[in-house]
């Protein structure tokens, strides 16, 4: 039975955990066949999950000429491409192995799309002002409260990018203050209800 997303974290987690504890053994031998057979496992998984795309992307160009109808789900429509890249843990390792249908624009736009929700209900929001092949500028209003606490903002906006779009080396974050309220008195107000009648009435 497949893992509930949160059990995919965990196990994503793991992984990383273990991967990285590789290196601090104290058999360097040991520790380097061990990296060399799980570099030979991803690339296996890897070229599994490339030869699965193409055969997607070859049912639905078929599919195309043919008479399926659109938006049923079958292979015309890419439907069955669509849904896998957007399950998170499948659409995780197709971004590992540089499969991912979407291009990187695509992927940026939509996670700040997804953090949106998130930074309005802090008095916030984003805007895309730069993207490049390894980096993102946005600007985000500052929130409510303190400037301090645009830092944990930022921080969701870089992580929602990350996730999306893991190329993008470097996310750049302009943060704007509101407006400070009006305090001069408009020139018009100072003269309203008076008429201007010169040097006076003699």
């Amino acid at each position: 039975m497949p893992w509930e997303d949160a059990q995919a974290r965990e196990q994503v987690a793991r992984a990383e955990e273990l991967l990285s504890g590789l290196e601090k053994l104290p058999d360097s031998a040991a520790a380097a066949r061990a990296l060399e057979t799980v570099e030979a496992l991803v690339d296996l998984y890897g070229d599994c999950l490339a030869r699965i795309m193409g055969h997607l992307a070859d049912e639905a160009d078929d599919g195309a000429q043919g008479d399926g109808a659109p938006g049923d789900g079958a292979a015309g429509d890419g439907g069955a491409a669509r849904r896998i890249a957007d399950d998170e843990l499948v659409g995780h390792l197709l971004l590992v192995h540089d499969l991912h249908p979407d291009p990187v624009e695509a992927r940026v736009r939509r996670a700040l799309e997804l953090i949106r929700p998130y930074l309005q209900s802090q008095g916030s929001d984003v805007e895309l002002l730069e993207l490049s092949d390894t980096a993102v500028r946005v600007r985000l209003p500052a929130g409510r409260g303190c400037s301090s606490s645009s830092a944990p903002l930022e921080e969701a906006v870089r992580d929602s990018v990350r996730s999306a779009a893991p190329e993008i080396e470097r996310v750049e974050t302009e943060t704007t203050q509101p407006a400070a309220p009006q305090t001069l008195i408009p020139v018009d107000a100072l003269f309203k209800g008076r008429t201007l009648t010169g040097h006076g009435t003699g």
